[in-house]
């Protein structure tokens, strides 16, 4: 059931992409609302059932608090990094440059989880590595130049994104055997939502963008986030980041149908590589 909870939450992601391009608003905003909306929603939620109550009460050691305030940094650095990619490249490029993230669990499961490192990390490392290189720095297509300053900048963010987002799932596999996935999510966009807003109170959203926003929000921000928490009850966190190998491929065919968008053969290419590196990873860690 946890696998089935975590591609579906990755599929439901995979359309992420198509809606950023909808809201033509700063990226400040493009962050905050979606967290906020969501926020008030899980409070909603929470305070209805008792549970936000529960959670107050419950014991929580010093180790479980340091990760729920590291956690929101870890949100949003991801998040903010994963949509300045959107914006400045294709989302081929942002999502496959995104899913280095399973070479950086790979690296930092063995001290944080304890997890046995394997000898096809080191392979897929360099794999990896090629493939940023070429997406980064080889030409397209037979004449075509290479990717502008802003594309670029937008293939390195969508990388550093993926080193942010290794590290929640790495904090989500302590978390998520001691509390309620809802409140773990509730508590991310919260204080996301809490520390960005004095910097979108000046920022106008155009009524056009409202929908798109709150789709974010709920789908993006509280749907999936919650089956992909709840299925790290049951799931390894490399497990996890490799089953996240789903999204690129539903990006990429989302963006090629609605918004005409293809990726070159450097980004193919490039992103075939990351992925094989990701398979790597996941045939080392059976189970």
């Amino acid at each position: 059931m946890g696998y089935i909870q975590i591609i579906t939450a990755i599929l439901l992601w995979s359309s992420l992409g198509i809606f950023i391009r909808k809201v033509e608003i700063p990226l400040l905003g493009l962050v905050f609302y979606p967290a906020a909306i969501s926020a008030v929603l899980q409070l909603i939620l929470l305070s209805s059932t008792g549970n936000l109550k529960k959670t107050l009460k419950a014991d929580s050691s010093r180790h479980s608090i340091l990760l729920f305030i590291v956690i929101p940094v870890c949100t949003f650095a991801n998040t903010f990094l994963f949509y300045f990619a959107f914006t400045h490249t294709t989302i081929a490029n942002a999502v496959l440059s995104h899913y280095t993230a399973p070479i950086f669990v790979a690296l930092m499961a063995p001290v944080f989880l304890k997890e046995k490192s394997h000898k096809a990390t080191w392979t897929a490392i360099l794999l990896s590595s090629l493939g940023l290189w070429l997406m980064l720095w080889l030409p397209s297509s037979g004449g075509a130049v290479s990717l502008s300053a802003g594309e670029r900048q937008g293939v390195i963010a969508g990388a550093c994104s993926g080193l942010a987002y290794a590290l929640i799932i790495l904090m989500l596999r302590t978390l998520a055997s001691k509390y309620m996935s809802i409140v773990i999510i509730f508590i991310q966009n919260s204080m996301v939502a809490i520390f960005l807003l004095p910097f979108v109170l000046n920022i106008h959203v155009p009524s056009q963008a409202l929908p798109y926003l709150f789709i974010l929000g709920v789908v993006h921000s509280i749907i999936a986030p919650l089956l992909y928490t709840q299925g790290f009850k049951s799931v390894r966190a490399n497990e996890a980041a490799i089953l996240g190998y789903f999204e690129p491929v539903g990006a990429t065919l989302l963006a090629f149908v609605f918004l005409h968008e293809s990726p070159g053969i450097a980004a193919l290419i490039g992103g075939a590589l990351i992925l094989l590196s990701g398979y790597l990873i996941l045939k080392g860690h059976p189970g």
